[in-house]
C-alpha cells in the first residue's frame, strides 16, 4: 500500500503535502454540513472560535495546495 501511495505522489513529499492540504481544505469546507448531519450545530462555532471562518480557511488551504502542486509538477517536468 505504501508503494501505491508513493507512486500516486510521484515519490515527492511536496506532492503528498499538497494532497494533504487539499484534503484538509475539503474537510474544513464541509464542517457546517457535518455538524448538521451529526446533530451538533455547535461544531461550526467551536471551529470558528479556534481558526476563524472554516469555509474561508478551507478555500485558502485549497489555493495553497493548488499552487504547491503546480510548482512541484512544473519542477518535476523540467527535471525530466
Amino acid at each position: 500500500m505504501l508503494a501505491k501511495l508513493k507512486a500516486l505522489c510521484l515519490r515527492s513529499l511536496t506532492i503528498a503535502w499538497g494532497y494533504l492540504l487539499a484534503l484538509v481544505s475539503v474537510i474544513l469546507q464541509l464542517i457546517d454540513a457535518a455538524g448538521d448531519a451529526l446533530g451538533d450545530p455547535a461544531i461550526k462555532d467551536q471551529v470558528s472560535a479556534a481558526i476563524g471562518d472554516p469555509t474561508w480557511a478551507g478555500r485558502v488551504l485549497l489555493i495553497i495546495s493548488i499552487v504547491t502542486l503546480a510548482a512541484r509538477l512544473r519542477s518535476i517536468r523540467k527535471a525530466s
